[in-house]
């Protein structure tokens, strides 16, 4: 669950295997706090939310510091996808990228881990209106961009995205 939630939103293999240590060490040190044990899965996904945050935070800084050259994405077990498919997927994890980490984290648990937005809010700690917001807002800035671009324009409609 961690690793492909962290390998969705960061778009690297590496960089999930990363992420998934780094959630498990913060969870061995803090799971005397778990007072519920049905509530492992909250507790789980809180920590690895919290993970993907402070990395696309970091990211997203490095980014501005030229300090992060974006690698190729390579090794991610997308072996059996042609080229364009390849190049399309590359192409919406870049603008995956230039959402606010906050945003881009409503809409990977909404879209792609189909999360409820009651869950979403439970899990990122953060009001249920503020969850709509950011889906929102993320959902009107990639339709804005995938119109924008010709190839990824073709496959998406603009009901998908909410608008």
């Amino acid at each position: 669950m961690v690793l492909m939630m962290a390998k969705r939103t960061l778009g690297s293999q590496s960089e999930a295997e990363d992420i998934g240590q780094e959630v498990f060490q913060r969870l061995f040190r803090k799971a005397k706090a778990l007072r519920e044990p049905d509530s492992l899965r909250s507790f789980v996904y809180a920590f690895t939310i919290r993970a993907l945050k402070t990395e696309l935070r970091r990211k997203k800084l490095r980014g501005w510091l030229h300090l992060d050259h974006p690698a190729a994405m390579s090794g991610q077990g997308w072996g059996t996808l042609d080229v364009e498919s390849r190049d399309l997927l590359r192409k919406f994890h870049a603008l995956l990228e230039r959402l606010a980490p906050r945003d881009r984290l409503v809409f990977i648990l909404r879209r792609v881990e189909s999360m409820t937005v009651e869950e979403i809010a439970a899990t990122m700690e953060i009001s249920e209106s503020t969850v709509k917001r950011s889906m929102r807002r993320a959902a009107n800035r990639l339709s804005r961009w995938i119109d924008a671009d010709p190839g990824l324009a073709g496959l998406c409609d603009a009901e998908r995205w909410g608008r």
